[in-house]
């Protein structure tokens, strides 16, 4: 799971929060009259980001159904906060045993569209571990989760990236016959739903978390009794969770099925989950994200304990690891010289003869500040790896096409296609510029 300074002077402010005056109603609401509302998302790495305000300002926010806690805040170079109505807490994750310390603020605004919640608490981490935004290149300044689930149905269309939700009490539901009915189990507030799992040894019936804030297919944890880590599978880096940095090993599933729906050749992972996180997770089997969901359109209804899936247009794309084996991030901001030509005539007079000067096609430069880009890990045995990438290596080019031309998800999303594609870079490291070449090869 992966904030920019400007961002977090206007955070500082914002949660120097006053109470608000009157009683205000509980949950989310729509205003009085209105059945739905509308708002439109971005879709990156597999992940539904949303426009959220609080007390009036605005921020995008990850839209997680595995989340128990509604909103989960990160910050970078802030020493203290003061907060009002504050509560020290622990947060705890997948990634270690050592609970992070948190607060937790309330009586906060939250808006998304025409949904409003006028008494919304926030966890506020201050470590700076849980940052997105340099692992995805976009802002992302929280998490959202089972508060907005609860308070409505909530229609999710990755074709038109837009999400509609409904007020419960007069939502009618339209006629779908291509729609598929999901049972939803609730375990510790989390929606879970049964599947079946086919490896080349076995075939299993799962119980697994329905986790949109996670952009992988399918995680499954080690189990004493069933599941069990191949032999072949690698060594790789999976995400960011709460206490940081998640690693583990990844294969390829034989099939996943639910609902007659069947999935061959499905990228899994298998976090490190040690002794206390297994006890924690106890009877829970893994985790379906959103390489999944991204293939259905779907309608959760969090109180009737349902979802309605329907197949889309990405329903039959392969699975692919991560080519290259690079995992990227952003590094600092950087000053980019760009040239521009112009092609307008410009028409000088001489004063005294008034003869004109005619000059055409010439160079203008501009500098902007952009951010670098960092390889975090290089996966072993990698293309990355074996053209001897190493982490800190600074990305400069991709094919003769200087990276700052490139959104970071756009870089990751060349990675993840097109096997078989040739691939020049050229790299930084220390004050030594290289260029290296290698082919993006998919892991069978």
């Amino acid at each position: 799971m992966k904030f920019i300074n400007t961002t977090i002077l206007t955070l500082i402010f914002l949660l120097f929060l006053l109470p608000i005056n009157g009683t205000a109603q509980e949950g989310f609401f729509l205003p009085e009259g209105k059945k739905h509302g509308v708002i439109n998302f971005e879709l990156v790495n597999n992940l539904v980001l949303i426009p959220v305000t609080i007390n009036g300002s605005d921020f995008t926010f990850l839209l997680d159904t595995g989340s128990s806690h509604s909103v989960i805040f990160s910050f970078e170079a802030v020493d203290s906060l003061t907060l009002n109505n504050s509560t020290v807490i622990q947060l705890r994750g997948l990634s270690k045993d050592e609970p992070i310390m948190a607060v937790r603020s309330d009586n906060n605004v939250m808006e998304i569209g025409k949904a409003k919640n006028e008494d919304i608490s926030l966890y506020v981490i201050f470590d700076g571990v849980l940052n997105f935004t340099s692992r995805l290149g976009v802002p992302i300044h929280g998490i959202i989760g089972t508060d907005f689930f609860r308070d409505f149905i909530v229609h999710v269309n990755y074709s038109s990236r837009k999400i509609k939700f409904y007020n419960p009490k007069s939502y009618t539901p339209k006629k779908c016959r291509a729609c598929v009915e999901l049972p939803l189990i609730f375990i510790n507030d989390k929606p879970y739903i049964e599947a079946n799992i086919e490896t080349r040894e076995s075939s299993l019936l799962v119980n697994l978390l329905i986790d949109s804030g996670s952009g992988d297919a399918l995680w499954l944890f080690q189990d004493e009794k069933q599941l069990f880590i191949p032999e072949e599978a690698f060594d790789d880096y999976l995400g960011m969770g709460i206490n940081g940095d998640i690693f583990g090993k990844r294969h390829k599933l034989k099939q996943l099925s639910f609902s007659g729906f069947d999935f061959k050749n499905v990228n899994v992972a298998y976090p490190d989950v040690n002794f206390l996180r297994a006890q924690f997770l106890k009877g829970i089997d893994g985790s379906i994200g959103g390489e999944i969901f991204r293939r259905f359109n779907w309608v959760v209804d969090y109180q009737s304990k349902k979802i309605l899936i329907k197949s889309n247009r990405y329903y039959k794309e392969p699975f692919h690891y991560n080519m290259s084996g690079i995992t990227l991030e952003h590094g600092e901001l950087t000053v980019v010289r760009e040239k521009t030509i112009v092609n307008e005539n410009i028409i000088n007079r001489d004063l005294h003869t008034e003869i004109p000067t005619i000059i055409s096609n010439y160079e203008n430069f501009k500098l902007k500040l952009m951010p670098s880009y960092i390889i975090t890990e290089v996966r072993k045995n990698s293309p990355a790896h074996k053209a001897g990438l190493e982490p800190g290596d600074e990305l400069l080019e991709i094919n003769d096409v200087p990276v700052h031309k490139y959104r970071l998800f756009e870089i990751n999303n060349m990675f993840y296609t097109n096997e078989g594609s040739r691939m020049k870079l050229k790299v930084k490291r220390k004050t030594t510029v290289r260029t290296v070449r290698f082919i993006l090869e998919d892991i069978k």
